[in-house]
């Protein structure tokens, strides 16, 4: 019986040094699983205004899913980051079709989604 408990003692010591020492990962975009992160970039999305810069865009919403690089009428470079925002196939990859690309222009957004890209291209 002294053995058994003395097990016991020491399972709960361990549980106690387990419980004061655990440190929980700051919950950010980059380390999110997809379903969380792309409700967070739909919300996150929705409160973006043109102006901000790409560092503080990119500090809401973490890494992009995709980057491409284009260029305006006018020659400037345009920076296309592009995040996942809803799910159109179950087979756990995110293609282009289920994110929404941010224009950025000298490191400044100035537009987002599918018909500001098309505007673009256009």
């Amino acid at each position: 019986m002294p053995i058994v408990a003395g097990f016991i003692g020491l399972y709960l010591v361990f549980v106690v040094v387990v419980i004061a020492l655990w440190e929980e990962t700051p919950s950010t975009p980059d380390n999110m699983d997809w379903d969380d992160r792309q409700k967070h970039n739909v919300a996150t999305i929705a409160t973006l205004e043109p102006g901000l810069s790409k560092a503080m865009v990119m500090e809401r919403l973490g890494s992009p899913d995709f980057s491409e690089a284009l260029q305006d009428e006018e020659g400037h470079g345009i920076q296309v980051l592009r995040y996942r925002t809803h799910r159109t196939k179950g087979d756990g990859e995110t293609t282009l079709d289920e994110t929404t690309p941010l224009l950025f222009r000298d490191g400044v957004l100035i537009a987002w989604g599918e018909t500001a890209l098309a505007q673009l291209q256009d």
